[in-house]
């Protein structure tokens, strides 16, 4: 009976097989991009954007020209320091040129 009970776990790998391995399969998908989104202008990095049209494109420099002066109008009147002025232009700046499509 002892020997009966003892072939019996091999004699089940044989016939059914020896269990399969299991393996992880790892597949790296990135979560973040590999190049940080991000545009360079005259009031520095804005990250967290791209252009959306060419940078070199007379539309994008008419909208880049537009949102600058409607930036400097807008903050002037409601500012007093020169700090307060610079980051509310910079988001103005921002804000306009994502809704002018020139920006994602």
């Amino acid at each position: 009976m002892k020997t009966i009970l003892s072939v019996l776990p091999v004699l089940w790998i044989v016939l059914m097989g020896a269990p399969a391995l299991g393996r992880t399969h790892r597949i790296h998908v990135p979560t973040t991009e590999r190049h940080p989104r991000q545009v360079n202008t005259e009031f520095g990095h804005f990250h967290g954007h791209t252009a959306a049209l060419p940078p070199d494109s007379s539309e994008y420099r008419n909208i880049d020209a537009k949102c600058s002066a409607r930036g400097l109008d807008n903050v002037t009147s409601q500012s007093v320091t020169v700090g307060v002025s610079m980051a509310s232009r910079r988001n103005f700046y921002a804000q306009c040129m994502v809704e002018s499509g020139a920006w994602h």
